[in-house]
């Protein structure tokens, strides 16, 4: 009897995860990997009603009709790998899948149109205009270059650049003896500072403000780990040399599927997605994997009890939460022992902070921001599509213009992801979600939009979002009217279960390298566990939170340091995951 791999989640992580055991020859003739997933998915391409792997990526395509434009409404860009820098094991995936070809420019204007605080300003004439902050020569320069000055400030100059630097930086970093503060004294330990904290100790509240609003990403100011944050910010800076994939980047995922699919019967693996089905509760009994499943239509009622070998939790944490409390109140046996709710597993599960974010995107069969009083810098670089950002404080944050990115239909329309944004502002848009005459009539709790397609918005929520398009891009909300009705309008809220967040960051006060090994195998955290094949992976616990990138190191990782398995990653200077000191 062969080996069984079971995977819970098949998003970016476990479908990796399930790629690589098959490619990689751990999985073999006789063995068998399945895919747990509590969505929907159509891994064969759109036109299926269903919404497109996986996990937090989502292109959507107008009218589910794939050869009209799309919007990406979740992950949507990597770094490509230029021996040095960048996103490694995507870009090494996705020539490995084929896609290599397929890769373009993920377009990010150098000169992005600000309207913030009621006024209209292109970044380059900054030095003119400036914002409207009381932040004297902060507001004559681009938000990335507060951005810049701050983490100079925690890291010192010249700051770590290498992967294995920042990782040091991230478990044992100290503020630079030149630190100049009331409140932090120099060789205090960046880790277990906020962010917050330490951008208004230097900055000041404007300052703060500035950064905030003109960064774009209100998910990047908040009170998280100082030591990563003053690494990780200047990757979201406007101009950034992003890539994404022609034609949607779930491509990426659908292919992982394939051909996973393909190799697995190549070489006699048992390979199998069980679609709408949760994982409800995991434990351990003689040192045993046991679980139970749910399904979608009733996800509080667990199945007859399972077991399995090997275990990977392929879920943010949110996910694990849910698993977590089934788990808790379950009736399990005698002598077994619930390790998700041990009190270090739970304690390095918090390590990390949830980001809601959500996004509003809208069809029109005009490109009318080219020809408004306030357009957008447009970057023509011969390719269909012009993305963004433009930036504001109103609750639409950032905007991108995705335009004709169909594939030769005769009648395109112009896709605009009207609305990006994140934290406070979900709930600005979450309560439009229901027409202004609805009652709720389900909890929060149990609306699991996000597991299927982007969600239709109703009139109340586009014309609040063309009341704010008219105020960035013709300077009077009285002109809504000049913008045209869409001729479609959804939404991703990503706040929802099981997700519950579109992004994550690093908390402070905690050690993030030690979390980010140890949190992987749970039972190597309670004294006298058992030793098991029960993993987490994903982007959360990761050294790239937020990008696909995160998923898949973290997955091979795992692979690589309790498998046996030889990467297909250079890891001289680029480890998959921090290493502790």
């Amino acid at each position: 009897m062969g080996t069984a791999y079971t995977i819970f989640g098949a998003g970016p992580a476990g479908l990796y995860t399930a790629w690589r055991l098959v490619t990689g020859g751990k999985a073999v003739a006789g063995d068998s990997i399945e895919l747990i997933e509590w969505g929907d998915y159509a891994f064969d391409g759109p036109g299926s009603g269903t919404r497109l792997p996986a996990g937090r990526i989502v292109t959507h395509f107008c009218d589910d009709d794939p050869t009209q434009s799309y919007i990406e409404a979740g992950g949507m860009r990597f770094i490509e790998w230029d021996g040095t820098q960048g996103h490694q094991l995507v870009t090494l995936t996705i020539n490995l899948l084929g896609l290599g070809g397929s890769v373009v420019p993920f377009n990010t204007t150098t000169d992005p149109l600000l309207y913030l605080r009621g006024e209209h300003i292109y970044q380059k004439n900054l030095a003119t205009q400036n914002a409207p902050y009381n932040t004297p020569g902060n507001n004559a320069a681009p938000a990335a270059t507060l951005f810049a000055n701050i983490s100079n400030l925690i890291t010192g100059v010249p700051a770590p650049s290498t992967r294995t630097a920042q990782c040091q930086f991230y478990g044992d970093g100290t503020l630079p003896s030149t630190f100049n503060s009331f409140v932090y004294a120099p060789g205090s330990t960046a880790g277990n500072i906020g962010y917050w904290n330490i951008f208004y100790d230097q900055a000041g509240n404007e300052g703060y403000e500035y950064a905030s609003d003109a960064g774009g990403y209100t998910s990047n100011v908040i009170n998280w780990n100082a030591a990563n944050a003053a690494v990780y910010n200047s990757e979201f800076a406007p101009g950034g040399q992003f890539k994404t994939v022609q034609g949607g980047y779930s491509q990426v995922f659908v292919q992982l599927f394939q051909q996973t699919r393909a190799a697995a019967q190549a070489a006699g693996v048992d390979f199998s997605l069980q679609a709408n089905t949760r994982l409800h509760s995991v434990w351990l009994a003689d040192g045993v994997i046991n679980y139970r499943l749910a399904s979608a239509a009733d996800p509080f009622k667990g199945g007859p009890t399972l077991t399995t070998p090997n275990a990977f939790l392929a879920m943010p944490p949110a996910s694990l939460d849910l698993v977590a409390e089934a788990t808790r109140y379950a009736d399990l046996p005698d002598g077994t022992l619930d390790i998700m709710n041990q009190r270090p597993v739970q304690l390095y599960m918090d390590g990390v902070i949830r980001q809601p974010s959500m996004r509003v995107m809208l069809f029109f069969d005009s490109p009318w921001w080219e020809t408004c009083p306030y357009p957008p810098d447009l970057t023509s670089d011969g390719l269909p599509n012009t993305f963004g950002p433009t930036i504001t404080d109103l609750p639409l944050r950032q905007v991108y213009y995705f335009g004709n990115n169909s594939d030769g239909n005769p009648n395109p329309v112009y896709g605009v992801l009207a609305s990006y944004d994140d934290m406070q502002y979900v709930q600005f848009w979450q309560e439009l979600e229901l027409h202004v005459d609805e009652r709720r009539t389900i909890p929060l709790e149990e609306d699991y939009q996000v597991l299927h397609k982007p969600a239709t918005a109703n009139e109340t929520m586009i014309k609040m979002v063309l009341l704010e398009l008219a105020k960035v891009h013709y300077g009077d909300p009285n002109d809504a009217y000049k913008i045209p009705y869409p001729v479609s309008a959804v939404y991703n809220d990503f706040s929802f279960n099981p997700f519950g967040a579109g992004y994550h960051a690093w908390a402070a006060h905690y050690d993030i390298c030690d979390v980010m090994q140890r949190i992987r195998q749970p039972t190597g955290l309670v004294d006298g566990a058992p030793a098991a094949n029960l993993f987490i992976i994903g982007e959360a616990y990761s050294n790239d939170q937020a990008w696909v990138e995160g998923a898949f190191c973290t997955a091979e990782s795992v692979l690589v340091d309790y498998y046996g398995m030889t990467t297909i990653a250079d890891t001289t200077n680029y480890p998959l995951i921090c290493a502790c000191a």
